[in-house]
C-alpha cells in the first residue's frame, strides 16, 4: 500500500475513533435534568384581604418542557379549555390531554405532574428531564378556593446561548384565567362571556402597598 494511501487511511481511522469517543459527551450535552423547588408563601399573613376562612390549597400541578410553538399561558392571550378547567375547579385531565396532543405534534417534550398541596404555605418538588429540542418549561396550579385564579411560570428558558441553564430563581404571582367573573375567593360560578384574556390578579387580594403580592418562589437547579 503506497505511503500516501496509508496516511489517508490512518487519518480516517483517527477521526472515526475521535468521533466515537466524543459522541457520548455530545449526547449528554443534549440532555439535562433539573430540580424544580416550588415554595408557596400564600397565607393570611402575606395576602390577608378576604383570605379563605377554611384556608387555601393548590390543585395538582401540571407542567411540561416545550418549544416556542406551544404556550401554556401568556399575558393577554385567551386561556385554553385545559387551563380554564384547572384554574376554575382544579381539574388537570383536559390540560394533560392538550399536552399529549401537542406532544404528538412534536411541540411538547416531557410532561410532568405533582400532587395537590393540601395546605399552604408549603413546598412542591419535581425532577424534570429535558432535551435541547424542547428548551422551554412551563407549569400551572390552581390557587384554591378561587373563581379562576392560578399561579405558575410560562416559557422559562432552559437553554441560553446554546448552553444549559445551571440555576435560576423566579417569583410566583397570581393569575386570572379570564373565564369566570367572580371577584372573591368563594364567589359562586359566573361564567365570563365572551372570555377575557389571561392577566395578573390586581384586586386587593393580591395587591398591597408595595405592588403585587407574590404567592411563592421557584428555584430551578440543574442536577445532571
Amino acid at each position: 500500500m503506497p505511503a500516501s494511501v496509508r496516511t489517508i487511511v490512518s487519518a480516517s481511522i483517527a477521526l472515526l475513533l475521535a468521533a466515537l469517543l466524543l459522541s457520548p459527551a455530545l449526547a449528554d450535552e443534549e440532555k439535562a435534568t433539573f430540580e424544580l423547588t416550588i415554595n408557596i408563601t400564600w397565607s393570611p399573613g402575606t395576602a390577608p384581604f378576604e383570605y379563605p376562612k377554611a384556608g387555601g390549597h393548590l390543585s395538582r400541578l401540571v407542567g411540561a418542557t416545550h418549544r416556542n410553538r406551544y404556550s401554556m399561558f401568556r399575558d393577554g392571550h385567551t386561556a385554553s379549555s385545559g387551563l380554564e378547567a384547572l384554574a376554575e375547579i382544579g381539574r388537570p385531565d383536559i390540560l394533560k390531554a392538550e399536552l399529549l396532543d401537542a406532544q404528538r405534534r412534536s411541540r411538547v417534550g416531557t410532561i410532568f405532574e405533582l400532587p395537590r398541596l393540601d395546605k399552604v404555605p408549603g413546598q412542591m418538588k419535581a425532577i424534570v428531564s429535558a432535551t435541547k429540542e424542547y428548551p422551554l418549561l412551563s407549569f400551572v396550579t390552581m390557587l384554591a378556593p378561587s373563581p379562576d385564579w392560578f399561579t405558575g411560570l410560562s416559557d422559562v428558558p432552559l437553554v441560553l446561548d446554546g448552553k444549559w441553564t445551571e440555576a435560576a430563581d423566579f417569583q410566583l404571582l397570581a393569575w386570572d384565567a379570564g373565564s369566570d367573573s367572580g371577584k372573591t375567593y368563594v364567589a359562586p360560578n359566573a361564567d365570563t362571556q365572551p372570555r377575557q384574556s389571561v392577566r395578573l390578579v390586581s384586586t386587593r387580594h393580591f395587591l398591597g402597598r408595595r405592588g403585587l403580592i407574590t404567592v411563592g418562589s421557584v428555584k430551578l437547579r440543574r442536577v445532571k
